[in-house]
């Protein structure tokens, strides 16, 4: 994530740096400002995703923590550690999401039921396009976000 609160996703894979001289190169990312984290989702009794655990590997200054900490609000977390740190969240009440696509750049809104139900039982908003394979930042809530500018044409994901 970035201290300007973007926060992208990527499944853990055995090519990403967890130890030797690799791992130097994620400290210095959090000194150039980007934070890169371990997340631990802990699931109910529906297998719906309710507590995370956020282990920041580099960075984690307070724009760190308050960008998960809102977007885990969103997706609808009920509870977030940080440090050992533990903080009740009301998850977000919904409406429409937005983000667009680092490689096609097509927007993607979406704010149907079937896909909170999917970001609440994943855990998290979709992170790869449909159309292209490229990553999608972590979806945002317009009326949070009023940066985003409105495309004349926009993608709805399904």
């Amino acid at each position: 994530m970035k201290r300007d609160g973007t926060v992208r996703l990527v499944p853990w894979g055995p090519w990403l740096a967890i130890g030797g001289p690799a791992y130097t190169l994620v400290e210095a990312r959090g000194r150039a400002g980007f934070a890169i984290a371990d997340l631990t989702v802990i699931r109910d009794e529906q297998d719906c995703a309710a507590e995370l655990i956020v282990e920041f590997r580099g960075g984690g200054e307070p724009a760190h923590t308050d960008a998960v900490t809102a977007w885990a609000r969103q997706v609808g977390y009920r509870r977030i550690w940080f440090d050992g740190t533990v903080t009740d969240l009301e998850p977000d009440p919904g409406g429409q999401a937005e983000t667009r696509c680092t490689g096609c750049r097509v927007h993607f809104i979406d704010g149907s039921h079937s896909f909170w139900e999917y970001a609440r039982h994943t855990g998290a908003f979709p992170y790869v396009c449909q159309l292209c394979g490229c990553d999608l930042p972590q979806w945002t809530s317009p009326r949070k976000n009023e940066s985003v500018r409105r495309p004349a044409r926009a993608a709805t994901h399904q």
